[in-house]
């Protein structure tokens, strides 16, 4: 199967984030997947197990060439976090979420983010009460929606990818 992503970072390598991530790779969509959250620990565990290949701890360490920037955050945290990472985006990274609410984000992601960084407002319905790489679960959006919110801003083609992506992991 052909590579949709070159390079994901996953923000949060917790239950959605870290399931994503093992699917992907499952399935090949994307080339190298970057972890990044607060707890070492965790980075550590999701490294070992084949969840990610590799984790920063600064958002300012995210490697060039990274071309989906996936925030698996909690809902309110979303948009601090994601400025965090603004001066290391290049050009054409998408930036995309897995948060329930999606009004806030939305209208933060659009304030934020300049044009040629597209944001592609998504919710997958699947998850748990289990937190952290430990929870993470291959195969967890297989027969799932995943609701992506586009707006008048939202760029056709970072849409097709995003959609794509989810749909290739079975949502």
């Amino acid at each position: 199967m052909a590579l949709i992503f070159r390079r994901m970072v996953v923000v949060g390598v917790g239950l959605i984030g870290g399931s994503l991530a093992l699917d992907v790779r499952r399935r090949g969509l994307v080339g190298e997947i970057i972890g990044v959250g607060r707890g070492e620990k965790n980075l550590k565990f999701a490294q070992r197990h084949g969840v990610i290949d590799r984790y920063v701890t600064r958002e300012t360490d995210i490697p060039e060439g990274t071309d989906l920037l996936m925030m698996a955050t909690p809902v309110q945290t979303t948009v601090a976090l994601a400025k965090a990472f603004l001066p290391v985006l290049q050009p054409g990274c998408i930036v995309s979420d897995v948060g329930s609410v999606k009004a806030e984000i939305v209208r933060g992601m659009e304030r934020l983010l300049p044009s040629n960084i597209p944001f592609v407002a998504g919710h997958p319905i699947a998850g748990g009460e289990q937190w952290g790489a430990r929870a993470a679960k291959a195969g967890l959006f297989e027969g799932h929606r995943c609701i992506l919110t586009p707006t008048k801003r939202t760029d056709s083609t970072a849409l097709k990818k995003v959609a794509l992506l989810w749909r290739k992991v079975g949502a």
